[in-house]
């Protein structure tokens, strides 16, 4: 099996409600494949600068979805942490909530 394959269905299989977080995997590839596949020259086809232009693009995109999920799980994360923190600084419990 393929990585491409691999990885979507790892993403699926483990955690489907981040499937869109995950990188573009396959989109990328196909334009790394069109650039790759370009003039080996100094002479590019407008075509082959387009490609990079796009990837180029994708990329950006596909790193300010990262830095935005990564942020907002670090929030999360602080939040959760400052909830506990309080919750144990006040002597209280989960548990004592049920009682």
């Amino acid at each position: 099996m393929k990585f491409g394959k691999r990885l979507k269905n790892q993403i699926q299989e483990t955690l489907p409600e981040w499937r869109d977080k995950f990188l573009s995997y396959k989109d990328m590839k196909k334009l790394v494949r069109l650039i790759s596949s370009g003039p080996s020259t100094s002479e590019e086809l407008p075509d082959s600068g387009k490609a990079e232009a796009e990837f180029i693009y994708l990329l950006n995109s596909e790193i300010d979805k990262f830095n935005s999920f990564f942020v907002e799980q670090e929030e999360d994360f602080i939040i959760r942490h400052r909830v506990s923190h309080a919750i144990s600084f006040c002597g209280f419990s989960v548990f004592d909530e049920i009682r």
